[in-house]
């Protein structure tokens, strides 16, 4: 069994905090979401072909001591502004795989084997479907951003 501690969202926020259960102490479950929420939302660097500037290039600094072939995050904020087209759509779903496939390296599932995004209302969602090695599949769904002018 993984341990993960349970994260809740709050709906009017928009932010992540750690659920707390009945006996006072941190909900956990069988899975791993708080690895997942920072795969896809902490930030990978970008190289100089991506963004031509280094000050602009972001990125978490833990990646600078990080072995020279893996760094944490996805570099989904490169797409923020991006016109949303099928070809990006298919970026985002292959970097979104790219950001989650150490959980396969490291043993912890058997593939990614869906990454997929959605659009509702001017909402951009990615819906991710991981196999577990104990046959068990986890589909999730991540509120990315909305497009420019959409109220909620």
């Amino acid at each position: 069994m993984t341990a993960d501690a349970v994260l809740r969202i709050d709906i009017r926020t928009g932010l992540y905090d750690i659920s707390i259960d009945d006996d006072g102490g941190i909900e956990v479950d069988d899975f791993f979401d708080t690895a997942i929420l920072y795969s896809i939302y902490g930030e990978r660097r970008a190289n100089e072909r991506e963004v031509v500037p280094p000050n602009l290039r972001r990125g978490w600094i833990g990646n600078i001591h990080s072995r020279s072939d893996f760094e944490n995050g996805s570099k989904l904020w490169l797409f923020e502004q991006a016109r949303l087209n099928r070809s990006i759509m298919n970026r985002i779903a292959d970097e979104a795989r790219k950001a989650l496939q150490w959980l396969v390296d490291d043993g912890l599932a058997e593939s990614i084997d869906g990454a997929e995004v959605i659009t509702r209302n001017g909402i951009i969602f990615l819906s991710v479907t991981i196999r577990r090695s104990n046959d068990r599949i986890d589909n999730r769904l991540f509120d990315l951003w909305e497009n420019t002018g959409v109220i909620r």
